[in-house]
């Protein structure tokens, strides 16, 4: 499992110089946007362009065949695939605590509610465990060549967020209630849980594939 860990980081770092800053710049934009819904998608992109880091780390181990070295090690496939969740939970706590950090910021100076840095603190995490899982569960059951469609496809739901935002109407007033509420502490819950199940039958799904 170290060594595949180790591969994993060696081989995105590419990806780390490119995916990191944009999610740092995106959210820093949300804390800047005067309105929630404004901030929440630019929290979205933040958080769902991140999550994407372990799925394109995986089409590039599939791209160089590292995939298939990978089989000779204890573990084989199974490995393989933990290493690529895992990644993406440790993805999903750096944009947590640098997302919760900013949010945090901007209500103890006045520019937020406590209840909306809360909700935005919650709603990061979860996205970013969803975009991760979906695309992930996608790849491994169906490859990086097919799956690779489903990953576009969330990256295009995800640039497209604040237009069908503003062709709904939907405003920082509409959202208002549900932030103020502490079941918005169920999103990430909810998103864990969905993500656990994803990465067993991940690891199912590509046992049973061809390399």
């Amino acid at each position: 499992m170290r060594a595949i860990l180790l591969a994993d980081l060696y081989g995105s770092r590419k990806n780390l110089y490119i995916y990191i800053p944009l999610s740092m710049a995106f959210m820093a934009l949300a804390i800047s946007a005067a309105a929630t819904v404004t901030s929440l998608t630019f929290a979205l992109c933040a958080s769902a362009g991140a999550g994407m880091l372990p799925v394109v780390s995986m089409g590039s181990a599939e791209a160089s065949h590292w995939d298939r070295y990978a089989q000779m090690l204890p573990g084989g496939k199974a490995q393989a695939v933990s290493a690529r969740f895992l990644e993406a939970l440790a993805v999903a706590g750096v944009v947590w605590a640098y997302g919760t950090a900013l949010f945090c910021a901007k209500a103890a100076l006045g520019g937020w509610t406590w209840a909306e840095a809360r909700f935005l603190s919650a709603f990061v995490p979860a996205v970013c465990l969803l975009s991760s899982a979906l695309c992930l569960g996608a790849v491994c059951r169906l490859g990086w060549a097919k799956g690779n469609i489903f990953f576009c496809v969330a990256v295009c739901l995800v640039g497209g967020s604040g237009a069908v935002s503003n062709l709904l109407g939907v405003s920082g007033a509409g959202l208002g209630a549900f932030a103020g509420s502490w079941a918005v502490l169920a999103l990430p819950a909810a998103a864990g849980v969905l993500f656990g199940a994803v990465w067993m039958l991940s690891m199912r799904w590509y046992e049973n594939r061809e390399l």
